[in-house]
């Protein structure tokens, strides 16, 4: 039987303390992307920008269980094209046309977005209801409820409201009611006109983006389609303000669905950090891509002119930002290595036999800086950002002696090939093992879900806390990591 869940209510105005939700960080690193983009060949960014509409486009279905694919066909798709490969019927687990004409219909609609910025076209019921048609144009039928809480299937009508409840019964047994379809034209003037206040007051991009996002949501004013559209919304209020497609991978799926729970009780600001930490995960990529490494024609005059280029930015110290970032970043390794000396006193002052275990921090010296090179690089790798440890890097480790010795390790360096100001913390955990002469490395573990970033505009005095925060989640999440190991 179902059972009583979520409550509809109209929805609200953005809270009155949205600036306390904003990232700074990402403030920043907008800015530095508005001055790495000028240099580089418009073909180059356009050609960034094509792969993250491939991606929307096949996430957002997948994310909706609209169909299941393969990675291996994911990844081809994203790098080459949508029709750069036929989908095998053993990689989806539907008709394989359909699947490809959804995921077209998709790419049709943030295409669209992109567009509607070109034309410096503002967000309006019009355009909405016009971005669900397009959506939705291979689909014929959607899943509604009947007068007697009946589920069943009606035909799909594009560019209309909903005229049956589409209220979802969760797992466990709970209704999430959504707008009831008779307030949905009222919902959706009340959310048009604030969302434009919100534009005209300079409302950050991140904030809005989650607020429009979760609103809408709350509505649900299709038959089907809402979510898919409510990204599409956030990704248009990203896109108005120089950002990049917001790109919500399956991978995120619960802590997207979690943000967006939480929302639904009055708590908007994990959603927000959610969108703001994908949002950096983008300009980081952004900020690391080359001209040899994206564009397609690598005539001889392009490679060796990027070459010069890259030369000439190692061997220059001119950037504007490199001395406050390289300032900025020392404190943190100065905290960083605080924060260690903390856990180790505390170990140290634990009651355990004596000459079993020992608990050591040191810091990086002008002879040791080139330790964990290759696990650095292999952390940044899994985190999808261009690890540059030629202009800064320096880590701090906490050592855990026993028969098999361990490290936590943080590193701070920075970060893109041509050095723009950003600089990124990893914090991992490696075991190191002697066996008849030989030295095995186990490892490395990243104790953290992100990388900590903070630019040269940042400051001490704002990033201080949370840095603190993230390196004493590391902390413990590398120590529960070794006590399952002892």
């Amino acid at each position: 039987m179902s059972k009583s869940g979520y409550k509809w209510e109209s929805i609200q105005e953005l809270p009155s303390n949205w600036k306390e939700m904003e990232s700074e960080t990402l403030k920043n690193l907008s800015s530095l992307w508005e001055e790495q983009k000028i240099k580089l060949n418009p073909t180059t960014i356009s050609l960034f920008n094509a792969k993250l509409q491939r991606q929307w486009a096949i996430e957002t279905g997948l994310l909706e269980r609209l169909y299941e694919l393969d990675k291996g066909i994911t990844y081809t798709m994203i790098e080459f094209g949508i029709d750069a490969i036929d989908i095998p019927h053993g990689a989806t687990n539907k008709p394989p046309a359909y699947v490809k004409s959804l995921i077209k219909d998709q790419q049709s609609v943030v295409e669209g977005l992109f567009e509607c910025v070109k034309g410096n076209r503002s967000l309006s019921l019009s355009y909405i209801k016009e971005m669900h048609s397009i959506l939705t144009k291979s689909q014929k039928q959607a899943e509604a409820v009947d007068t007697l809480g009946n589920h069943i299937f009606v035909p799909l009508e594009k560019s209309k409201w909903k005229t049956h409840p589409n209220n979802p019964t969760r797992p466990d047994g709970q209704i999430h009611e959504y707008c009831p379809p008779i307030y949905v034209q009222d919902e959706m003037d009340k959310l048009i006109q604030w969302h434009n206040e919100h534009v005209n007051c300079g409302v950050a991009p991140d904030v809005e983006a989650a607020w429009l996002h979760h609103r809408f949501t709350q509505i649900h004013p299709f038959q089907d389609g809402n979510g898919r559209i409510a990204r599409a919304l956030a990704t248009l209020v990203f896109l108005q303000n120089g950002w990049f497609p917001l790109v919500i991978t399956n991978e995120n799926r619960k802590e997207y669905i979690d943000s967006l729970e939480k929302a639904d009780y009055g708590d908007l600001k994990p959603l927000v950090a959610f969108f703001a930490q994908l949002a950096k995960d983008a300009f980081i990529r952004a900020l690391s891509i080359s001209e040899t490494v994206i564009s397609s024609q690598r005539t001889t005059e392009n490679v060796l002119t990027a070459i010069q280029k890259t030369i000439f930015d190692k061997t220059t110290n001119g950037h504007q930002y490199s001395e406050h970032a390289i300032s900025l970043a020392d404190a943190m390794i100065e905290i960083s290595r605080n924060e260690f000396e903390v856990i180790s006193q505390r170990l140290n002052a634990l009651e355990i036999p004596e000459n079993h275990y020992s608990f050591h921090v040191a810091k990086s010296n002008h002879d040791t800086e080139h330790w964990f090179r290759e696990q650095i690089y292999k952390i940044g790798d899994g985190f999808d950002y261009y690890v540059n440890l030629e202009k800064y890097h320096k880590w701090v480790r906490l050592r855990l002696r026993n028969s098999r010795n361990c490290s936590i390790i943080l590193s701070i360096h920075s970060v893109s090939r041509n050095f723009s100001g950003v600089m990124a913390g990893i914090m991992f955990l490696e075991y190191r093992e002697n066996v008849d002469g030989y030295v095995n490395i186990d490892g490395p573990y990243a104790l953290s879900e992100k990388p900590y970033l903070f630019t040269a505009n940042d400051h001490k005095e704002k990033i201080s806390l949370p840095f603190i925060d993230w390196v004493h989640t590391g902390l413990m999440n590398g120590l529960v990591m070794w006590q399952q190991k002892i």
